[in-house]
């Protein structure tokens, strides 16, 4: 196994146990105790762990803002799943805004041979599509946040007032049935509030692992966007909270890859 899928795997244990322990992770493994050292601290300077003695554990990780390279390695499946489907949501002609998210990168990669107009404030995404010419690429200014490699601010709200966007497919860090969505970000908070406020149509991209979640900063509400495209049916309290509201739950499924 390589040491990227390891530690990919070792985030998603720490997610769903919130602690584990060295020895335990190198018998899985099937290594030594100082490669899953070596693996901790990797994933500690990305912030998705603290370290302590004999293990690692969870510190608030859903409150940080992860930087957009290890964003990419988690869920990676899931996401192209989620990403699959968010494509048949697409015609010809449509204006639509991806936001700086790990999934809707992913969207990006994936996004079909049609002309579109594709508005984003996510360098990866611009720099993913800047060789498909039948795409209209609309990169918007703002400050540059150096851990999600995305411009925010002012000066990107003030840019979506311009444009007129029929679909709009974003992200976050937790989506709560009684808060709603949330992020790690004020900045990337209130720009997704904006794009929810001017776009036709909201799809949120949310993979299991944010099915329920609370972050530090609530956005909006689920009932405020028109779907919900995931990788597993969600919790009994989130599609509950998406049926009253009239919020359309799209599950992917691996048959759609």
């Amino acid at each position: 196994m390589l040491a990227l899928e390891r530690q990919r795997r070792i985030v998603e244990m720490i997610v769903g146990q919130r602690s584990v322990r060295t020895t335990e992770l190198a018998q899985a493994f099937g290594v030594t105790e100082e490669t899953i050292r070596r693996d901790f601290e990797r994933l500690e300077a990305d912030g998705q762990l603290s370290r302590t003695h004999g293990g690692a554990y969870r510190d608030d990780a859903n409150r940080r803002d992860i930087p957009s390279s290890s964003r990419e390695t988690m869920n990676v499946s899931e996401k192209q799943m989620i990403a699959r489907c968010a494509v048949g949501e697409i015609e010809a002609g449509d204006t639509i805004f991806l936001d700086a998210s790990s999934t809707t990168l992913a969207l990006a990669r994936l996004l079909p041979e049609l002309p579109l107009t594709i508005m984003t404030n996510a360098l990866k995404v611009a720099v993913e599509l800047a060789n498909r010419p039948q795409f209209q690429i609309i990169m918007m200014g703002g400050t540059l946040n150096e851990r999600s490699l995305s411009c925010l601010g002012p000066l990107s709200e003030q840019a979506l007032e311009c444009y007129h966007v029929q679909k709009a497919f974003i992200s976050c860090r937790g989506v709560d049935a009684v808060r709603g969505l949330s992020e790690a970000n004020d900045e990337q908070a209130r720009l997704k509030r904006k794009i929810i406020n001017l776009s036709e149509k909201t799809y949120l991209l949310a993979d299991h692992s944010k099915l329920p979640l609370k972050s530090s900063f609530f956005f909006a509400q689920l009932g405020e966007v028109d779907a919900l495209i995931t990788d597993r049916s969600p919790a009994e309290e989130i599609s509950t909270a998406a049926r009253s509201s009239g919020v359309k739950v799209l599950v992917a499924s691996e048959e759609v890859l």
